[in-house]
Parts: structure tokens; sequence; C-alpha cells
């Protein structure tokens, strides 16, 4: 269904609105605006984005959720979170161009990723070390290191907590905003298991996230397509051959 007025923006004579119902848009041909219901309340009303859902929220005779003292607790809690994980993503990546990092370098030299790529995607190295990541971080703290999924709690409490990745070549996985919230971990040798992701924390649910959705949702928007492929490293491989829509379950 698609009605046609005139322009609520401005002044016309000759209706040049359109609102499209099934795909729940409005465009105007006159003056280009173009938006969703939301956007028409915060650009023609001058509404608050939460208060132009509010308002839609008791016209359909729903509730909107008030934020809680635990709810911006939580999010502050992801965010510290966020800001650990951005610290070991740089970290890997330089451990990957340093001393430790020679055969993990070899490795994908021999898989034959470029530079650029390996820039790209923020590629790192975890050297195998139980204490190496842990002593670098340690300014955020143990108990963040391990809500975060980078260290491993042993369940002898009296234990010490380790570093989870090591001797491995490292994936930063990010978030549809461009956040690291988790790592996968390859293996370069023999060993098991081939691939090691994080477990999941209060930034990453691995069956609710896809490797490189980030850059992909983007892209696949503009190309009316998405490719699923089985992982990281297939994507990266599209990647290199120009294909950017590509993107990897986690496992699961």
């Amino acid at each position: 269904l698609e009605g046609k007025a005139c322009r609520p923006f401005h002044n016309e004579k000759t209706p040049s609105f359109t609102v499209n119902d099934e795909k729940g848009f409005y465009h105007c041909f006159g003056c280009g605006a173009h938006g969703d219901v939301i956007r028409f309340l915060t650009d023609h009303e001058g509404l608050a984005f939460r208060d132009a859902v509010e308002r839609l929220a008791m016209e359909a005779g729903l509730e909107v959720p008030q934020e809680s003292r635990e709810n911006r607790e939580a999010e502050a809690r992801r965010t510290g979170l966020v800001d650990v994980m951005a610290a070991a993503a740089s970290w890997y990546q330089d451990e990957l161009g340093g001393a430790s990092g020679g055969e993990a370098r070899v490795y994908l030299e021999r898989r034959g990723l470029s530079r650029s790529a390996i820039d790209s995607f923020a590629l790192g190295f975890a050297p195998d070390s139980r204490t190496r990541l842990k002593a670098a971080l340690n300014s955020y703290g143990v108990p963040k290191l391990v809500e975060s999924g980078l260290l491993i709690q042993p369940e002898e409490r009296d234990r010490e907590p380790y570093d989870r990745f090591r001797g491995r070549l490292m994936f930063p996985i990010r978030d549809t905003r461009g956040r690291v919230i988790a790592f996968g971990g390859g293996i370069i040798g023999d060993g098991e298991p081939k691939y090691l992701n994080s477990p999941d924390t209060p930034l990453f649910d691995k069956g609710r996230t896809l490797f490189n959705l980030d850059r992909a949702g983007p892209a696949a928007r503009k190309s009316g397509r998405l490719i699923v492929v089985e992982g990281y490293m297939d994507v990266i491989a599209l990647h290199e051959a120009g294909i950017v829509e590509a993107v990897a379950p986690l496992g699961t």
C-alpha cells in the first residue's frame, strides 16, 4: 500500500510525498527526505529518538522498558570488557610482528595472505605461554581478564588463572559496531582443537555472532547477497578475491 500527499516538510501544491506501508518508509521526491516512522517524528516534530519510540509504543499499546540501575551497571561492565578486548587485539598484533610470531608469519605467507589482508583483519599471534597475556594486560585486573574469556580460571580456586590462547594465530571477532568482542585461535602446527573460540561472555554469544558481519553486512545490502562459508580463512580468501560480503559461523 502506497499513499501520496503534499510534503509536510515545506509548502507545495503538487503532491510529491509518498509513504510505502509495505516497506515501512517515506520518501519526498521534492527535497529527497527519506526515512522510517521514527525518523519522521524526529525530523517533522523535533522529538528526541527515545521520545519518538515512546510515543509510537504508546499508540501501539506497548510498554518501553525503562533503564534500570542493573542495566546501567551491566552496560558499564560490558564497556570495560570492550576496552580489555581492544587491548588484547593490539597486543596479539604486536606479537605477530615480533620475535615470537616468526612461525605464524611463515604460515600466513604459505597460505598466500597479503600484508593488507593481515592488517585489514587485524590478525595476531598468541605466544605459547600461560602467562604472557596475563602479564601484559595485568593493569586491567585478573577478574576482568577472566570475565572476558582471555584467561581460564581453574576449578581449583587456589590455582592461578592462565592464558586461554597459546601458540595460536588470532582472529578478532567483532560485533556489528566493529568492536572486538571475542577471538578465534587457529593452531599453526599439529594439535587439537584446530580452532578454539572465546567462551560466551557478557559481550559474546557464539550462536548469535558471525565472523566479519560488521563489514559484510553493508556490502551485502549493496550487492543483494550474503555468502556464508565455513571458516575464518575462507572469509579472508574471498576478501582477497574482491568478494567482501562473506561471513562464517563460529562452530554452531
